[in-house]
């Protein structure tokens, strides 16, 4: 329940619980306290389902062993000549040993290019991470942005040449 209901839902209810309990008193009537019961029944199960479905929204945490892997361009986030164009030139590795391999294609699967470069990682989650490197390809220039879902997560290499990349990494 968010910031409406407590804004407006609440007040009514109370509002709402108090006529009926000055109803009941005056008449004795016992409808009305079903009537209650049943409210703040369904008020407390909302809540309840609230809770559970927060729970379910939130993002996945990241643990270096989630992160470590093959990644390849997504393209079914942006689909198109380009993203398989891209697909089919560019993938990276990154191993245990906190490091990245870059690998730039000819074509499907032919190593052109290798560039293979430390990482650090933030002090905090393992999820942010950036390359130790003077000079290396454009695509991997930039430290990566992190996207989560809730059981997913890609990064977004800014490249000058290309723009957004959208790599996902590779399921075994």
């Amino acid at each position: 329940m968010g910031f409406g209901f407590n804004l407006f839902g609440f007040p009514i209810l109370l509002l709402t619980t108090i006529g009926l309990l000055i109803y009941f008193f005056a008449t004795k009537k016992k409808v009305v306290l079903a009537i209650l019961v049943g409210l703040w029944g369904v008020t407390v199960l909302l809540f309840i389902l609230a809770a559970i479905t927060a729970h379910f929204r939130t993002s996945i945490r990241l643990t270096k062993q989630d992160i470590v892997g093959e990644y390849r361009i997504d393209t079914n986030l942006y689909s198109g000549t380009n993203a398989k164009w891209q697909y089919e030139h560019f993938k990276f590795f990154i191993s245990d040993n906190d490091s990245i391999l870059f690998i730039v294609m000819k074509g499907k699967e032919i190593p052109n290019k290798f560039y293979k470069h430390k990482i650090k990682y933030s002090a905090g989650p393992p999820d942010l991470w950036s390359i130790e490197a003077d000079t290396t390809h454009h695509v991997i220039q930039h430290r990566p942005t992190l996207y989560r879902g809730h059981n997913k997560f890609y990064y977004v290499f800014h490249s000058d040449k290309f723009g957004n990349m959208f790599f996902r990494k590779v399921e075994n």
